[in-house]
């Protein structure tokens, strides 16, 4: 039990044993006070008044006469209709003190628990670098794997790549095309074949059908084919990776949409036929979830009979629904509507498992800079992001640390630069929309990542001084 929750139980039982309530009703009473009262704690007598068929500022008065401080608890008084408890801040101080002396970084943290968590974040297409639409997702993600972690559940983090997609076809095309790996950042290097890939099918008509020829030769288990695929996929996800190292986020396991093919779709594609809200025209199958409110048709299968994204989708999350007790989805806003209609299926499917499954929805950036769209190489990557952000965070460490070494000033303008970057992707509510600039999350003063560093490094240097 920590501190707080001893307070206020101590708090409780004092109430109950005067006023003759259960402990666990004065609990739920207990409230804290508003800033310009001092009391740290306060129990409403208003609560009392009808049974007592008294003031409740007599009730409060006579309350106080009868109670008595126990524990961390240094003064009871009446103030009006309420009875105030006030902790005795020395004796507090003494004993978090020493508790935070002695469990040091794992002060706060919770005892190892049964539970899971798995929480899928991250998960971008293979077709390019991280942007910094990504990099929002990646940081929320990474602090709610921390944050459960650091509780004592079970965690674990997936990355969904979705390895099968047009964009990689035409990656794939391009590169049957011009088969050179140059010496660009791998990531780069797919974003490079993708765009050119594109500016082909713009001046080429007969390009449309050599890629929808690569993706059925892909879908039917062309090795030669498939191979190629996975090429460009992992040649991607080696430079995303290098990314995410850069800003500390690791990911334990990278899942394959490539992967539910076969067998595994055959067997959920017979599940849905036996729903009732499943629909068939030939080969193609659909959902009809009107009975969830949603009019429009949730498509998992092509006329040809093809499989959809949808569909494979479908089948991770039915893999992913047994793996953990609590399942988390990091996901952009834009998405709301697919994952309405992909939470509805897996209601029709797993009724009971898709109660633990959750969606947090976050806003993207606002940057002057321009578009988001990796189709003519448009965007602003997170490898350029964070290269500006340590160079600008290398001009105040110039400014505010000339005499430092230059290892540690290298050291301190990562540290200064990436954190900056990444306390601002979660001090503004995922819901909101964000604009912010590189000179704004770099500001030693505000609520901003430098300040707080500079707060540690100031309380750790007390810390060493004092011994």
């Amino acid at each position: 039990m920590g501190f707080a929750e001893k307070l206020k139980k101590d708090a409780a039982e004092i109430v109950s044993k005067v006023a003759g309530l259960d402990e666990k009703e004065v609990l739920g009473f207990l409230e804290t006070p508003p800033e310009e009262i001092e009391a740290d704690l306060a129990f409403p007598c208003f609560v009392l008044a009808k049974n007592l068929k008294k003031d409740p500022k007599t009730i409060a008065k006579e309350l106080e006469v009868r109670s008595l401080p126990k524990g961390m608890l240094a003064e009871i008084k009446a103030e009006g209709p309420y009875l105030n408890f006030y902790f005795d801040w020395k004796k507090l101080s003494d004993r978090v003190l020493k508790n935070v002396l002695k469990e040091r970084e794992r002060y706060g943290s919770g005892k190892k628990r049964k539970e899971s968590v798995l929480i899928e974040h991250t998960s971008a297409n293979p077709d390019g670098p991280l942007h910094i639409g990504h990099f929002r997702n990646t940081v929320i993600g990474d602090s709610l794997a921390r944050i459960f972690l650091f509780s004592g559940y079970k965690v674990k983090t997936e990355f969904f790549c979705n390895d099968t997609g047009k964009q990689i076809g035409i990656a794939v095309m391009e590169y049957m095309r011009n088969p050179e790996k140059g010496k660009k950042k791998p990531d780069w290097w797919v974003l490079d074949l993708y765009v050119k890939g594109n500016q082909e099918l713009e001046k080429q008509t007969d390009k449309q059908k050599e890629l929808e020829k690569i993706m059925t030769e892909f879908e039917k288990g062309n090795k030669s084919i498939r191979k190629l695929y996975r090429l460009i996929s992992n040649s991607c996800l080696k430079g995303q990776k290098e990314t995410l190292k850069r800003i500390g986020v690791h990911i334990d396991e990278y899942v394959h949409e490539s992967s539910f093919f076969g067998k595994k779709m055959d067997s959920l594609i017979e599940k849905i036929k036996t729903l009732s809200d499943s629909r068939t025209e030939g080969k193609r199958i659909w959902l009809d979830l009107r009975s969830f409110g949603i009019e429009r048709e949730f498509t998992l299968t092509r006329s040809d009979g093809t499989t959809l994204y949808p569909l494979r989708d479908l089948a991770y999350h039915l893999e992913k629904l047994k793996k953990a007790d609590t399942n988390l989805n990091v996901i952009g806003t834009d998405q709301k509507f697919y994952f309405r209609q992909l939470i509805s299926a897996l209601k029709l499917l797993v009724p009971e498992k898709v109660k633990n499954y959750h969606v947090i929805f976050y806003e993207f950036l606002l940057l002057p800079e321009g578009s988001m769209s990796t189709r003519r190489g448009k965007f602003v990557s997170l490898d350029e992001l964070l290269d500006k952000a340590t160079e600008e965070a290398r001009k105040i460490v110039e400014k505010k640390m000339p005499d430092y070494s230059e290892a540690l000033k290298k050291r301190i303008s990562k540290a200064v630069g990436i954190g900056g970057l990444k306390y601002a992707m979660v001090k503004v509510s995922p819901e909101k929309t964000y604009s912010f600039g590189i000179g704004d999350v770099l500001k030693f003063e505000g609520n901003t990542a430098p300040y707080i560093q500079y707060t540690y490094a100031r309380a750790s240097s007390i810390m060493r001084k004092s011994g």
